[in-house]
């Protein structure tokens, strides 16, 4: 998280307009997404984890008369939601019982009622739909259904699909992508529409997924990208732990962000499934972090998060998006939630972590002769990074005489890390 050249930027175009054009367009377009969203049951019982399916007309002469558009993966019975570009839809659902995103039959499933179907306009909201599947329906569907294969892969489509399906669910990339450059990043907090059109957000792997070592997910700040791990993903065990990296605009509500985090996981452990997850966070990635917790604990059959380490995060907010808030013409949304004793703030902390996470905050100071004000990491002040609600509800609190991004590079760290990792085992 380069949050020091985020607030010389932000004062900057605080005097120069120099990109509010851009951000307001960025986020009308984000805006003209029609949201579908409801809950799912089945009649079978409440603990059977459910696909809900988004489906739009297929092309003519395709064998089926829909396509799947995106998919929404439920551990049991709850809520669902798309974000969809304007046109007509329509949902169906099946209990994935044995967790592999393929509908096969004999599994309970609730069909396409033509007479439902959903006819998006621009900014619309089609709200409170509930589907129920029924234990015994009419007749089982000819063939398997592979959710994940029949969905769009066509880069010329990209635009007509939903914006959870432009999202990368476990794709191998290397940490020197272009992908994760900082020009990248920096598009990511300015242009958050154009960072999802393009495929950028979502959870990559360094190599194929492997059952039997535990996944360690990083969560980069803002203005961040899986690289700003590089060092402390290089020193992990890679006998017994595999790096995985969410990446995603930075621009955007925390809320939001936390959401797809939840879903993104959710539909990766469909596809690899694991017992535990342990997650690692920077700076604002520990808001956000935090908050994927929370919804996470909600599903009871997903993997147990048993470690969370946040590195110098802003628990407390930051006051440069409170000033951004004030003063800017176009205010980035991500400040609303930024800014101390915000909404999402508050909200991260109005319940416990699980019990089963064990929460380590890890904070930093770097002090010279010239430093004056607030103590702080020469981007965070120790005060928001010791906020007295984080302090209560983490387990252990250390301290690193380091920058704010330098602590990445920093062996104690590193070595702070594994030895947690060895303890949770």
């Amino acid at each position: 998280m380069r949050i020091r050249a985020w607030i010389l930027a932000t004062a900057s175009c605080l005097l120069s307009s120099c990109v509010f054009q851009d951000v307001r367009e960025q986020q009308a377009r984000l805006d003209d997404a029609c949201v579908i969203e409801g809950s799912a049951s089945s009649a079978a019982t409440q603990d059977r984890p459910i696909v809900v399916l988004l489906l739009s007309p297929a092309p003519p002469g395709s064998a089926r008369p829909w396509t799947i558009a995106d998919h929404f993966v439920l551990e049991t019975a709850g809520r669902w939601g798309f974000a969809a570009p304007p046109g007509n839809y329509a949902l169906a659902a099946f209990d994935d019982a044995n967790r592999d995103l393929v509908y096969q039959p004999g599994e309970p499933y609730l069909g396409v009622d033509a007479k439902s179907t959903i006819t998006c306009t621009a900014g619309t909201r089609a709200t409170n739909i509930a589907l129920r599947i029924s234990a015994n329906p009419p007749a089982p569907l000819s063939g398997e259904i592979n959710v994940a294969a029949l969905q769009a892969r066509d880069q010329h489509l990209q635009m007509r699909r939903t914006l959870g399906q432009l999202t990368a669910a476990g794709q191998v990339a290397k940490l020197s992508d272009a992908r994760f450059a900082r020009d990248v990043a920096e598009n990511g907090l300015w242009r958050p529409f154009d960072f999802v059109a393009s495929e950028y957000a979502g959870i990559y792997f360094l190599e194929p997924d492997d059952p039997r070592k535990t996944p360690v997910l990083f969560v980069h700040g803002i203005q961040g990208t899986p690289a700003s791990f590089e060092h402390l993903a290089g020193k992990l065990d890679r006998s017994r732990y595999q790096p995985w990296f969410y990446y995603y605009p930075s621009g955007v509500h925390l809320s939001e962000i936390a959401d797809h985090l939840a879903q993104t996981v959710a539909k990766v452990t469909r596809r690899h499934s694991h017992e535990r997850i342990v997650v690692v966070a920077h700076s604002m990635g520990g808001l956000v972090a935090r908050g994927f917790i929370l919804r996470h604990a909600r599903n009871a059959g997903a993997a147990k998060i048993p470690l969370f380490v946040t590195i110098s995060t802003p628990w407390d907010g930051h006051k440069a998006a409170e000033i951004g808030v004030k003063r800017a013409p176009v205010v980035v949304r991500v400040w609303e939630d930024m800014s101390p004793g915000s909404e999402y703030l508050r909200g991260i902390f109005a319940q416990p972590l699980p019990s089963g996470t064990s929460h380590h905050l890890l904070f930093t100071y770097r002090r010279d002769s010239t430093s004056f004000g607030a103590s702080d990491d020469e981007a965070v002040t120790v005060a928001s990074q010791l906020l007295m609600a984080a302090q209560a509800n983490a387990v252990r609190l250390q301290g690193f005489d380091d920058t704010h991004v330098g602590v990445l590079r920093n062996n104690e760290v590193s070595a702070l890390l594994n030895r947690l990792l060895a303890e949770t085992r």
